[in-house]
């Protein structure tokens, strides 16, 4: 039994619109520079656990991981896991305001 292919078939005689050009498109690429914000990580986590904690400890608690790695975080020596940033977002409704908003400013 043979496994189904994809075949793409390209006609060149049929002219594509130009309607869809320009229509403000616009790859998060373009819109973000991706090393500044890696770069840029470390601050913006720190500054939000500021808010929204009182110490590292409590952010070692909520996050469940060791005091030193919610001491790095809090200091901005380095920037949590994608788990982590998930935790957050879904715990925390304003999150995805507060993070908004300090992209914009550093866009």
């Amino acid at each position: 039994m043979s496994r189904p292919r994809l075949t793409l078939i390209v006609n060149n005689d049929l002219p594509c619109s130009d309607d869809a050009r320009g229509a403000g498109q616009k790859s998060w690429s373009n819109k973000f520079e991706p090393y500044a914000l890696k770069a840029s990580a470390p601050d913006l986590w720190s500054t939000y656990f500021r808010a929204r904690f009182h110490s590292p400890r409590e952010v070692a608690l909520f996050c469940d991981v060791s005091f030193q790695t919610a001491l790095n975080w809090w200091g901005a020596v380095t920037a949590p896991a994608s788990h982590i940033a998930l935790l957050v977002m879904l715990t925390d409704p304003g999150a995805p305001e507060f993070f908004g908003q300090a992209v914009e400013v550093a866009a």
